[in-house]
């Protein structure tokens, strides 16, 4: 390498490059070896949860016995399963509700609230559907006949929210039925 050479090899892009490779290393780091591993949503008191996932298994498993969307011709045939699917829904999420009494914890109960608040809309977004389907014809466009969720003022997605709360818990069976 020539004196003129040297200069260049140290260009301040490659000090630039290395300094964020760099950060990038001491970032990853602090958060393997000193950030926190605990989910806020993990609820410490197991009660909820052990009550919650024979409850939600029981109903998943009614609604996988309904017939699929492959299986139904019609939009009202559609509306017939896709109701019966809500009652079962509901009456889950009524059940849960009954089952939250064991949380006491305000932090907790907090999350619950808002977990409860999802699935109320996801409820009403069910019904909505209900209603497009049985409204519908063969006729009726694929567009028209779409399950739509609606939209959350902080954002996301609520049946996110609503399976990621399930999952950290270890209620799998919660998660919102795949039925739609």
């Amino acid at each position: 390498m020539s004196p003129a050479d040297e200069g260049r090899y140290w260009s301040g892009g490659r000090i630039g490059l290395g300094a964020v490779v760099l950060a990038m290393v001491l970032m990853w780091g602090w958060i393997y070896l000193f950030a926190s591993r605990d989910n806020p949503d993990r609820f410490d008191n197991r009660a909820f949860p052990t009550a919650a996932e024979p409850i939600c298994s029981a109903a998943e498993a009614e609604i996988d016995g309904l017939l699929s969307p492959r299986e139904t011709t019609t939009p009202a045939q559609r509306s017939t399963q896709v109701a019966l699917g809500t009652e079962i829904t509901e009456e889950m999420v009524a059940d849960l509700k009954a089952a939250a009494s064991v949380v006491t914890d305000p932090v907790e109960r907090e999350i619950l609230d808002a977990w409860f608040a999802d699935w109320d809309v996801y409820i009403a977004d069910r019904w909505l559907h209900v209603d497009r389907l049985a409204a519908g014809d063969e006729t009726t466009s694929d567009r028209d006949l779409a399950f739509i969720l609606s939209a959350r003022a902080e954002g996301g997605i609520y049946t996110r929210k609503i399976d990621g709360l399930a999952n950290v818990n270890d209620m799998r069976s919660c998660n919102v039925p795949g039925d739609i």
